[in-house]
């Protein structure tokens, strides 16, 4: 959310300098995306390959060693939900880039292409954040999720009033609109010296308040109102803001400035967005120490009544939401379609209609974890119209959630009612957890098999509600896993409504001792969705170059291997990359974010409920051991192509694959990956879910790959 260019220059003459041993142990707010976007990781390859930068947690362990040394206690806060606003289009402009950048590489163009590569992400970081959380928790980082913005947080702990939380705020010069006073903008750990702006020193040479000086920035355009057009038939250049500055003075508040030139201008609208984005900053929605959710109020001018403040924040959701989301515990994506009411499809990086497929294929299931989210909440969200919105499609459709789990175990009129988990069950989790094995999609369905969990939990919806018994919940973090995949599992019909498995349930039980949990789901559902297959992709529009020549046979192998995690080292990727596993890997990536989604929505719906209870400190802890937390890169499809094409060896592998380091583990790995999943598809086909073709295609891959890998060792 900048602040006008104009603002930025003037502001910059006012930087103050000191001594970073001044911060010696303070404790510092730091904006936390402010911080992740100074960091300098060279990357240009992370995009095409997937997965999280390779050099992520290296250059986070630098920059925490300086803060460190210096003696300064970080706390960092992040951003949580977002605010309503106009819906945004689609952009192509990062896929157009891309397909320059493959264009460049194809064509041997290799330093142009690097470039185009590295223009296309400019924010490698920040889809990270719940990874970053995890590192900081791991390191004893402090840090916390704001409701909204992280500004408006920042100021509460750093105001005066909160015993000083926070001694000083380093952050962007967003800050200074919620009036954090003593902003610190940078830091130069090599020189030992920090710059930053005294705010009141500001005002009181611009003879303004903060009210007035933050009328003067709205009026030189912001994110969330434009130009005030007056100064757009006016050219006053660099002193734009010492003009808006002069008028507010003027004539004491920004609105009285508006009223001023409605006879010059059609300025309705405008007013209408000043109002709201004013509102949007003086009524701020913070955390508070006392565990509840509301607006700063810090101009009682400005207190607006909460039915205004809902067209801005979306409707009141329960505190207890927002404290899971300040833990970091669940991400904020279905929370912002629900209360938005728009669930707007990004542009993928490579279009494809094997992509368009796997989107359709994914309606039932986000449909299914919105529908979980909203059961939990009041009937005006409950009964709040979502619509989804897709760049290809002319129409809009909205998504059942209220309705779609009316006919399932996992409805509505469950949420009263406790879990009950069979002492058989229960004994087979205990067994499970001594002998330090994990609790895996394989293994609830296996226990699933012989003890039907649904028929303990099902709900008589004629049944009195005031004469229900209170909830006991489960507080046992292995019995609360073991629930929510085994309702994840259901959702995802691989447990039928009536606790027997079905045909995709009796695959996950024949390989209830595979090490590979998430990528047999995986493969399972890009089978269900007819998106991994031996043919081309169908690439929208054609591109203009040619990918390296391969086979059927390749490109089922690539792909499916491309699911498994390799050992890599922590330096930039410098192996070869591959368009066809590029776009492959977003269609992947798409289906991994929507189980994540309802993995964590699963989770959270029974927070809420307090069918599952932990101490505060815990929630982060369960989520990030909860399945599906972090995607793997693309490495293994490229490896198993050099394999596959060319043949190579071992130590040709070490010489190309140089961030790959324990090469042959992998590829171990890989073949019996590949056993696994050829073992089980005659359950499929049998079931005529899916086609013979596409088995015949497995096991002629299978034995195409068990020739190479002994030629490899051979060699």
């Amino acid at each position: 959310m900048p602040v006008p260019r104009f603002f930025q220059d003037f502001i910059e003459k006012y930087l103050n300098t000191s001594k970073l041993s001044l911060l010696n142990e303070n404790r510092v707010g730091i904006d936390a995306i402010q911080w992740l976007l100074k960091l300098h990781l060279k990357e240009p390859f992370q995009t095409t390959m997937g997965g999280s930068p390779l050099t992520m947690i290296t250059v986070i362990q630098e920059e925490l060693e300086k803060i460190k040394k210096s003696n300064i206690k970080p706390f960092f806060v992040f951003p949580g939900l977002s605010i309503l606003k106009d819906r945004p289009q689609a952009t192509t402009a990062r896929a157009q880039k891309l397909s320059i950048a493959w264009d460049a590489y194809y064509k041997g163009q290799y330093e142009f292409a690097e470039s185009q590569f590295s223009d296309s992400e400019r924010v490698l970081l920040v889809p990270f954040i719940q990874s970053i959380i995890s590192y900081f928790k791991q390191q004893n980082i402090e840090f916390f999720k704001a409701p909204f913005f992280l500004w408006a947080q920042l100021a509460l702990f750093s105001d005066p009033s909160q015993k000083n939380y926070l001694n000083a705020v380093w952050g962007g010069y967003e800050s200074l609109l919620f009036g954090i006073h003593r902003l610190i903008v940078d830091i130069d750990f090599d020189k030992g010296v920090f710059f930053w702006i005294d705010l009141k020193a500001i005002l009181n040479e611009l003879a303004l308040t903060h009210d007035q000086f933050v009328d003067a920035i709205l009026l030189c355009g912001y994110e969330f109102c434009p130009l005030f057009p007056h100064f757009i038939n006016n050219n006053f250049g660099p002193q734009l803001f010492r003009v808006a500055c002069d008028l507010v003075r003027q004539h004491q508040t920004g609105i009285a400035v508006i009223q001023d030139h409605f006879h010059m201008y059609p300025l309705e609208k405008y007013m209408e967005q000043f109002m709201k984005t004013k509102c949007l900053l003086r009524n701020h929605m913070i955390y508070t120490p006392s565990c509840h959710c509301e607006p700063l109020y810090r101009d009682l001018a400005y207190q607006v009544k909460p039915t205004d403040l809902n067209s801005i924040f979306g409707p009141k959701l329960p505190n207890d939401l927002y404290f899971y989301i300040s833990q970091g515990a669940v991400s904020p994506q279905v929370v912002n379609n629900l209360i938005s009411g728009i669930l707007i499809e990004p542009f993928p990086t490579v279009e494809s209609e094997e992509f368009r497929r796997m989107l359709e294929y994914l309606k039932d299931v986000r449909a299914k974890t919105l529908g979980l989210l909203s059961a939990c909440l009041g009937d005006d969200i409950h009964n709040k119209v979502v619509k989804n919105i897709r760049w290809y499609e002319p129409k809009d459709f909205e998504i059942p959630h209220a309705t779609i789990l009316n006919s399932t175990p996992f409805g509505r009129a469950n949420n009263s009612k406790s879990i009950v988990i069979p002492n058989e069950i229960k004994q087979q989790l205990q067994q499970q957890t001594k002998s330090n094995l994990p609790i895996t999609f394989q293994f609830v369905a296996a226990c699933s098999s012989s003890n039907p969990l649904i028929n303990n939990n099902n709900n008589n919806s004629n049944s009195n509600n005031n004469n229900q018994e209170p909830i006991v919940p489960i507080k046992d973090s292995h019995e609360a896993n073991f629930y929510i995949m085994y309702q994840s599992l259901s959702i995802m019909g691989y447990i039928g409504n009536d606790g027997k498995l079905t045909a995709y349930g009796r695959v996950l039980e024949q390989l209830k001792k595979s090490k590979f949990q998430e990528e047999i789901i995986l493969a399972i559902e890009l089978m269900r969705s007819n998106c991994l297959s031996t043919e081309k992709l169908t690439f929208i529009p054609k591109p203009s170059f040619e990918g390296p020549s391969s086979n059927n046979t390749t490109a089922l192998l690539s792909r499916l291997l491309s699911l498994l995690p390799c050992k890599l080292d922590n330096t930039p990727w410098s192996g070869p990359i591959d368009h066809d596993l590029m776009a492959f890997h977003e269609i992947a990536r798409t289906l991994y974010k929507t189980l994540r989604n309802l993995i964590e929505i699963t989770a959270t719906s029974h927070f809420l409920t307090h069918r599952i209870v932990f101490e505060p400190n815990e929630y982060f802890n369960f989520s990030t051991k909860l399945p599906f937390f972090l995607q793997s890169n693309a490495s293994m499809g490229l490896m198993v192509k050099g394999t596959m094409l060319e043949g190579l060896g071992i130590e040709d592998m070490k010489d190309i694959f140089p961030n790959c380091i324990d090469i042959e583990h992998d590829l171990e790995r890989a073949t019996q990956f590949l056993e696994e999943i050829v073992s089980v598809l005659p359950i499929l086909v049998k079931e005529n879910l899916i086609d013979k073709s596409l088995h015949e295609s497995f096991i002629q891959a299978n034995e195409a790959w068990k020739k190479c890998r002994l030629d490899q060792i051979d060699n």
